[in-house]
């Protein structure tokens, strides 16, 4: 329902491998406090020991990565910057440092300059590893067109050194990328074979799975590798992501709340979360956990786009809805989900003229999304446009004779030309593709009620209702058919039900 976009690392580095090491130096044998220190204390050693030195000669560029490098481990990267900005400048030459730098640099969030230190380090020493290994990991980040070139420095960097089993989840990664199932198999076995109880395995083996459509054997893969590391986050959004493949909404929502609750901070969890609320039937809980995604990053567009939705479900929020669709589009012009569900708000409301724009920028964005065509049909059609909605009911029946909304398009097409019995015959069909689908039981009420069959007519505008409770135009139309039945009762209970819909649109009127 949802264009859902998510990118998951599996691989969590340890610090040994993320950054080029410090020269050796002559060291004596290490006490037993040494031994069993944690690696906080073990780096708050080494700083304290550099920054002595420095103070004796502050021009040794060696003790000045060796103290970036504790740096690194405690967190402080910004003091770690500064120290490899001035060891670098001293010895201009030396690769180790430069691969360094890179380092920090990504972990400060300048993706161009830590590419840019990492290709210095190969310049100056094709054989470093950590050069060609961390050029490969960013590139394999920034953008999706250098997944071939970064394909090239992993695999450089384990030409290098066999033994860093951590490539080889990067190329896993990036095979995936461009969908190159053999190659990442092949590298999949060698580290099950080395490593069959390394949770990171088991999930790399789900995602595998989940690549080869094997939803249940991903879920199976994902679930163990959980049971053996509850914090490998990722897999508890591709748990939920699998679940969701396979409409499992409420165990998606159980694995998207866990995940969720574990990373508060986390956007996505949240979104996610709202977004297996919301098709579980919570639209409360949805609502507010929606809401909380926002809160943690309001330039948040599948999260914004989503609210809209949620609010547009409550059929008398339109105006905040409408406000939520249109903040998304401002943020990415090219969403199709953010012009779709714009449009048929907007319709709602009875904008005509901004529903056609909405739907028109949907289409152009997707011409083979046969609701949004028909929904630029009927926006068209209620406009006053009615021969450039027959063009998009022709073209929508064309292109999709077989699909529910094809059916559609050629039922409000006869409808137009007045052969009532052939629409009534083909809406009859769209139901019989798709019976959940209010348009195509609200488009049948109409061609019913039209041919004055009105029994028929109240059944399936009765369905529509259902489908749709907040539609007004719905109850307009069966209260219609009730009318003509001489159920004046009935039918005045649908209109007063219009009424109250109209009265809540134009005064917003939350729900009790």
């Amino acid at each position: 329902m949802y264009k859902l976009l998510c990118f998951v690392t599996v691989c969590l580095l340890c610090l040994a491998t993320a950054f080029g090491q410090s020269k050796p130096s002559e060291t004596a044998e290490r006490s037993h406090v040494e031994r069993f220190s944690t690696p906080e204390v073990k780096a708050e050693r080494a700083e304290a020991e550099a920054s002595a030195k420095l103070k004796t000669n502050p021009n040794d560029a060696e003790t000045l990565n060796q103290r970036s490098v504790a740096r690194m481990q405690l967190g402080h990267y910004s003091s770690a910057l500064e120290d490899l900005k001035r060891a670098v400048s001293l010895n201009p030459g030396d690769a180790n440092y430069w691969a360094n730098l890179g380092y920090v640099l990504w972990k400060l969030g300048q993706p161009p300059e830590a590419i840019k230190a990492e290709r210095e380090a190969i310049r100056l020493d094709e054989k470093s590893y950590t050069g060609h290994y961390q050029l490969g990991r960013f590139l394999l980040r920034s953008d999706s067109k250098q997944v071939a070139e970064a394909t090239t420095h992993l695999k450089r960097a384990l030409e290098i050194d066999p033994r860093q089993y951590e490539v080889r989840f990067e190329l896993i990664a990036a095979y995936r990328v461009t969908g190159d199932l053999a190659p990442a198999m092949a590298q999949y076995d060698l580290l099950q074979d080395a490593r069959p109880s390394d949770p990171r395995v088991i999930y790399v083996g789900a995602l595998l799975s989940a690549d080869r459509s094997d939803m249940n054997s991903a879920i199976t893969s994902f679930r163990e590798a959980l049971r053996r590391d509850p914090n490998l986050y990722g897999a508890w959004q591709d748990l939920g992501l699998a679940y969701m493949k396979l409409n499992r909404w409420p165990d998606a929502e159980e694995s998207f709340g866990e995940l969720a609750r574990r990373q508060e901070g986390s956007v996505e969890g949240a979104y996610f979360h709202a977004l297996a609320l919301y098709n579980t039937g919570k639209t409360a809980a949805a609502e507010a956990e929606v809401r909380r995604a926002l809160r943690l990053d309001a330039g948040a567009t599948e999260a914004h786009i989503l609210l809209g939705i949620i609010l547009a479900s409550r059929g008398n929020a339109n105006v905040e809805a409408t406000e939520a669709l249109s903040q998304a589009i401002a943020l990415d012009p090219n969403s199709f989900d953010a012009s779709f569900y714009l449009g048929r708000v907007q319709y709602a409301t009875k904008d005509f003229a901004g529903a056609a724009k909405s739907l028109r920028n949907a289409v152009r964005l997707d011409p083979k999304h046969a609701e949004a065509r028909f929904f630029l049909g009927t926006v068209l059609e209620a406009g006053g446009e009615s021969e450039a909605a027959l063009d998009q009911y022709d073209l929508l029946a064309r292109s999709n004779p077989q699909s529910a909304m094809g059916q559609l398009g050629l039922g409000a097409l006869l409808l137009k030309q007045g052969k009532r019995d052939e629409a009534i015959a083909v809406l009859q069909r769209a139901i019989e593709l798709d019976p959940k689908n209010f348009e195509a039981h609200w488009a049948l009420g109409r061609a019913l009620l039209l041919s004055q069959r009105f029994t028929e007519a109240v059944e399936n505008l009765k369905s529509a209702v259902l489908l749709a409770p907040y539609r007004s135009d719905a109850h307009y139309q069966l209260g219609l058919a009730l009318q003509r039945l001489g159920r004046a009762e009935d039918a005045a209970r649908e209109f007063a039900i219009v009424d109250q819909l109209n009265t809540e649109f134009r005064t917003n009127k939350s729900p009790k």
